[in-house]
């Protein structure tokens, strides 16, 4: 048998991208089922590109990362919290949140993934890739508005015994094993089993500690029977698993720009993208400022509790500029488990055959990171903590961060939801404490996991007539949570500070002593129940009008229905005076409190009347619990002439849809949709396949126009993300060659061009809320972190200090610094206004929107170039062969999201592979030495920007650097 790749995941790595009409192979012929029927890849009339196991290994196709560099209009990143996004096309999943989906569907052995973990996963015992470029709504379903991915693995075989195993070490103590081995059992029986286990250190230094981080430790087994029960029946079961713990990094560097409105958005959003301090003043540290506790309780003696002035900047030490070097205070955890089960089975009959696809997965994530990527500013505990209690001493609080004897250090909550099998979201008020530290610190966790299930049913006739049919019939189902999380020091020490000075203030006999604390102590935005219910109809009607010339027609009608349960919270208790919550639901509770759930939510299963975010039925934070349908009818309609047996071109209409979803609960209060709609795209295609000059140079053309309405991106605000619907039109040109004059050399080459525009659409980039206005004036909230802007007409003085007199007076620390407090003004403008006269036209808004028409979309290079060159020299007489292989990229620069401003641009990088191969020519072992990234590019493949609320900075997804080893194999 031969080497079939290398995939280490067995369902996360089941990916096929349909789209474009090339064949990427450079093998003979490739059998791929883009169209749910065994078809040559260049009999496929569609842009479709396939890769076989062959293929995998020679070209060092690892992953998905690696697969970009191999397909026009493919680009694949790594993504906030713990996704991947892969952009066909300009078309990705450009959207965040639970009820979003891909827009390129993937699919291993036809059997659809819900969840698949394809940032985890390498390739192993795979016997082709199929990526399938452009919609494919009528076959495949709503969600593949970008395209198909299929990743077909080896089954087992009744022929023969027979087996391999692949061996590689390299630099970083790099270690990669994996084989497989098929049993016939009888003549109708037979079972595989594959596995791969991947090892290294990491690639990151951490100036910390010392330490690397972002290794990898990962194993992957799969297992498959195969059952002949017939000579026209076949049954495969497959089952893989998968298993990763480690210390990856969710991103691999953070960017932040020390500039003019740093101390207000933590980043300067102005200039280019650099590597400096962030201001802690513009994110979550705000809440423990001398500022905050006088404007939360109105008594200016509490100023004496803060920990830090927002008179002067707040910075942490510098962060190194080299991408490969950073400096956390907080070791990452990543901790990945996949688990998926799988059943095709097909029966020939005489003029017709059925076929049954049906599989269940189980996808976990667990992510823990720094969440500032830095070492924050030292932290002195105020000397009135541990004063005797009548002159403001808090004793519970003095034991909490050390006790008067010392050392002081100030603990930060652990994330007792999901994590610790605790419910309470309590964290260090009832002894969940992850840390201790002097210093500032800020820690992240992005966790969820997925059940889904699917089935499919597909007839496809085989009459001798002009005229032939598909009919099909599928239904899927999913289930899962997905929370984000951070605490802080700072957060932590805002919630019990304030909440014990609460309680003393409001006369509770022994507050000072007992400790109290506002809750919950850190944000968490919490999706208990994400669910999607999915039944759908589908056909294709095939008719040869000539022997030459072949019309395709189909539809497709979904049927979808989702769901969410969710919230967020961040220090709901605070805001002790919010109408409508009960006096019996208290504002604040002792130290020790084990659990606050009930007194968020009383019923956590049922949404309250109210769309309000505190209801009096419900306690301080009522779970939404909201569902929709989505139905849609999607169609293609296709003409495929081909002149000669070389020679094939199509024309093809077609229609997508992927549903819209539901934006987070913690926005409900802010008006923003509670849904977003869904995406409808109007996809133009021509092409053509050929195969010239005796087949020794295979070319392949692809022209493309999108006209897409609706497409979901997604941008943060008020410290989280919301989804929006923008139109775009999208049109490029593909062209894959594959040249082989004689048996011992090929060469592949293939060349994109792509032209992306959003349509006329406005919203805030919360980055850069003015805008640069000049009668705009920024505000940052010292409540929550978040910015407000206050505008005015032309000619009128700025709002910032401005002083008022008389009963005004009580208006002052509102507006004395851009430090404010955004709901206290919004109460007050109109008393503002009334003061200046009413000439001023002072106003308090979310933002400047700004309009995006034109702008590129996100993921999107303008051209992007590879190619690979091999030839095998014969050696020895022709006893063995000796086959160098170099595969090269090109990519121009992109954007990382609609905006395009400075720090959203994607640098163009090249990149390079190589590798020499040694083996008998007729034998069945071979030695191999590799070299990827050749030239150590430290390109950057995505951006991810958090919001001015957590600080405006960037979290940067960047290619791994370059590996060199040995690998040896052995075939049998």
């Amino acid at each position: 048998m031969t080497f079939g790749g290398r995939l280490l995941s067995g369902v996360a790595m089941s990916a096929v991208i349909a789209g474009a009409a090339f064949a990427q192979s450079i093998e003979d012929e490739i059998v791929v089922t883009a169209q749910r029927q065994e078809q040559s890849l260049q009999d496929v009339p569609i842009a479709v590109s396939a890769f076989s196991g062959n293929d995998l290994q020679s070209r060092q196709l690892e992953s998905f990362q690696d697969i970009q560099f191999n397909i026009p209009n493919f680009n694949f990143t790594k993504s906030q919290f713990t996704g991947s996004t892969i952009v066909l096309r300009g078309i990705g999943a450009l959207a965040v949140g639970a009820s979003t989906e891909p827009s390129v569907s993937i699919h291993q052995n036809d059997v659809y993934i819900q969840a698949p973990r394809l940032f985890e996963t390498e390739f192993f015992d795979i016997e082709r890739l199929e990526i399938l470029r452009g919609p494919q709504g009528t076959l495949f379903g709503r969600n593949a508005t970008g395209g198909v991915i299929n990743v077909i693995t080896k089954k087992a075989s009744t022929d023969a015994v027979a087996g391999y195993v692949d061996a590689e070490y390299g630099n970083y103590e790099s270690v990669k094993v994996n084989g497989a081995l098929n049993v016939p059992i009888s003549d109708i029986l037979a079972a595989r089993i594959a596995g791969a286990i991947i090892q290294r250190d990491g690639y990151t230094t951490n100036l910390f500690d010392g330490r690397d981080i972002d290794d990898r430790d990962i194993y992957a087994l799969r297992g498959s029977v195969r059952f002949l029960p017939t000579d026209n029946t076949t049954v495969d079961v497959v089952g893989s698993y998968m298993r990763e713990s480690d210390s990856r990094l969710r991103s691999q560097k953070q960017a932040c720009e020390e500039g003019p409105l740093s101390p207000l958005l933590g980043c300067d959003p102005n200039l280019p993208r650099s590597f400096g301090r962030q201001d802690l003043r513009g994110g979550f540290l705000a809440n423990t400022s001398t500022s905050t506790f006088p404007l939360i309780t109105g008594n200016p003696a509490t100023s004496a509790y803060g920990l830090v002035s927002l008179g002067a900047p707040i910075y942490g030490v510098t962060q190194p500029a080299d991408l490969r070097t950073v400096n956390h205070d907080t070791r990452p955890q990543y901790d990945a488990e996949e688990t998926v089960f799988m059943l095709n089975a097909k029966h020939d009959f005489e003029a017709f055959s059925l076929k049954l696809n049906a599989g269940w997965g189980n996808s976990k994530i667990s992510s823990r990171q720094d969440f500032d990527a830095g070492v924050g500013p030292t932290l002195t505990r105020p000397p009135v903590i541990c004063a005797p209690v009548g002159l403001g001493g808090l004793p519970a609080v003095c034991n909490l961060t050390g006790g008067a004897l010392g050392p002081v250090s100030f603990p930060l909550s652990a994330f007792d939801v999901g994590i610790t099998n605790s419910s309470g979201l309590v964290g260090v008020i009832g002894g969940n404490i992850q840390d201790r530290s002097t210093n500032y610190r800020a820690v992240d966790l992005s966790i969820g996991e997925t059940d889904y299930w699917s089935v499919e049913g597909i007839a496809t006739s085989d009459f001798d007539g002009r005229f032939n049919f598909l009919l099909g019939v599928s239904h899927a189902e999913s289930n899962g949570y997905a929370d984000y999380a951070v605490a802080t020091t700072g957060l932590d020490y805002f919630a019990y500070v304030g909440g014990t000075l609460s309680a003393i203030g409001a006369g509770i006999p022994g507050a000072a002593t007992t400790g109290y604390s506002f809750y919950t102590p850190y944000f968490w935005n919490d999706t208990d129940d994400s669910f999607l219910d999915s039944t759908s109809v589908f056909g294709e009607v095939y008719f040869d009008i000539t022997d030459t010339l072949k019309l395709t027609g189909g539809v497709r009608h979904n049927w979808d229905t989702k769901g969410v349960r969710d919230r967020g919270n961040l220090l709901e208790s605070a805001g002790s005076s919010v109408a409508g919550v009960p006096l019996s639901v208290p504002p604040i509770v002792p130290f020790g409190t084990p659990s606050v759930r009930g007194l968020l939510d009383a019923n956590e299963l049922v949404q309250c009347p109210s769309l309000e975010i505190y209801c009096a039925n419900g306690g301080r934070n009522d779970f939404r619990v909201v569902e929709s349908d989505f139905d849609a009818t999607t169609g293609r309609a296709l003409l495929q002439w081909t002149p000669t047996d070389n020679v094939q071109v199509y024309a093809s209409w077609t229609r997508g849809f992927k549903p819209g979803g539901f934006n987070p609960r913690t926005l409900t209060a802010l008006n923003i949709p509670l849904t977003f709609e869904p995406e409808v795209i109007k996809a133009y295609e021509l092409g053509v396949k050929s195969n010239i000059f005796d087949g020794v140079l295979q070319a392949n053309l692809t022209g493309f126009y999108y006209d897409y309405s609706g497409l979901q991106v997604s941008r943060i605000f008020a410290n989280t993300s919301i989804n929006e619907n923008i139109d775009a039109t999208v049109w490029g040109i593909e062209g894959e060659f594959v040249l082989r004059p004689t048996d011992r050399l090929i060469a592949n080459m293939n060349v994109a061009y792509l032209n992306t525009e959003a349509g006329d659409f406005s919203t805030i980039d919360s980055r850069d809320p003015t805008q640069g206005a000049a009668n705009a004036e920024l505000f940052s909230d010292v409540t929550n972190g978040s910015d407000c802007v206050v505008t005015r007409n032309a000619g009128a003085p700025a709002l910032i200090g401005t002083v008022f007199g008389g009963p005004f007076v009580g208006l002052n620390p509102i507006v004395a610094s851009p430090f404010s407090v955004c709901s206290a003004l919004r109460a007050n403008i109109a008393t503002i206004n009334l003061a200046t006269g009413g000439t001023r036209g002072y106003a308090v808004v979310d933002g400047i929107p700004v309009n995006v028409e034109g702008n590129e979309l996100p993921g999107s290079p303008e051209f992007k170039i590879s190619g690979g060159l091999q030839y095998t020299f014969g050696m020895m007489e022709g006893r063995y062969e000796f086959t160098p292989r170099v595969d090269a990229f090109y990519q121009s620069s992109m954007w990382t999201n609609i905006f395009n401003d400075v720090q959203d641009t994607i640098d163009g990088y090249g990149y390079m592979n190589a590798q020499v191969r040694f083996q008998p020519a007729e034998g069945n072992w071979y030695v191999r030495a590799f070299i990827q990234n050749v030239t150590n590019e430290d390109a950057l493949t995505g951006a991810f920007d958090v919001g001015s609320g957590a600080g405006n900075f960037q979290n940067l997804f960047v290619l791994e650097p370059r590996r060199w080893g040995f690998g040896a194999g052995i075939n049998f």
